[in-house]
């Protein structure tokens, strides 16, 4: 036994060598135990010398292996949960333990994160790779934008002087999104109803709508409107140059 994990261990480093220290680690850590395991279940028969308590045996060598390898076995579960129609795929972006970004890859172990910005003002890519157990999926919340439901909510809100033309910038506000913010309807419909096949989901009210409200020191408009998850930050600069541009033409309306 000792032999042959000597010459395993050789032939890995041989055709698969790793430079990583904590790598080279855990491979011959699960090879040493691997071994110890199966050493142990061959002598089973041995040390029981009737084999009418084998099954028994078996079973309790069996327990006890799925206990050993306790975060192995719930990663392989959890690697289910992930491929099921509750799950997530490459291309969705999720949020689990506070960390944000673009699923990249799943594997049977873990899945790989491309982080993004923890500002909810932005939603670029930090560059920054994190790694979860796929166990995570099961023992942590996560939350999901699916890729095939590629829009979220998003909002603006613009301050202005009580003493400024409200009808005319809301008229504006109105124009803006309109014309800006636009997903085509049938795209959407399209979606829903694949996503309905799985999830009970209902958008209600899709097109862009300008809410007014009166605030301490102004009258507050708040813009909401339908955006691509990866476009959100487009989608806000485009719509703030283009108020800036029409307000700039009304004297009578100003930003607080």
């Amino acid at each position: 036994m000792i032999v042959s994990y000597r010459v395993i261990i050789l032939i890995l480093d041989f055709f698969k060598p790793t430079i990583d220290v904590t790598s080279r680690y855990n491979r011959r850590k699960m090879a040493r135990m691997s071994f110890i395991i199966l050493g142990l279940i061959m002598l089973l028969p041995v040390v029981f010398s009737g084999l009418s308590y084998l099954p028994t045996v078996m079973g309790l060598a069996g327990a006890g292996i799925v206990i050993s390898l306790k975060d192995i076995t719930l990663n392989f579960v959890g690697w289910f949960f992930i491929h099921g129609s509750n799950g997530f795929e490459v291309g969705d972006r999720i949020e689990i333990e506070g960390v944000r970004g673009d699923v990249i890859n799943i594997g049977m172990n873990r899945f790989t994160l491309m982080e993004i910005s923890s500002d909810p003002k932005s939603d670029q890519s930090t560059n920054r790779l994190v790694h979860f157990p796929n166990h995570f999926v099961i023992l942590r919340q996560v939350i999901v934008v699916k890729d095939k439901m590629n829009y979220v909510w998003d909002e603006m809100r613009i301050k202005i002087p009580y003493d400024s033309d409200f009808e005319k910038a809301e008229e504006l506000l109105n124009g803006i999104i309109r014309n800006n913010a636009i997903i085509d309807q049938g795209e959407i419909d399209y979606t829903l109803q694949e996503l309905s096949k799985n999830y009970l989901v209902r958008l209600g009210k899709t097109s862009p709508i300008v809410y007014l409200s009166l605030e301490e020191g102004g009258i507050l408009f708040s813009l909401r409107y339908l955006t691509h998850v990866r476009e959100r930050r487009d989608m806000k600069t485009k719509i703030s140059h283009q108020i800036l541009k029409e307000f700039k033409q009304f004297p009578g309306i100003r930003i607080l």
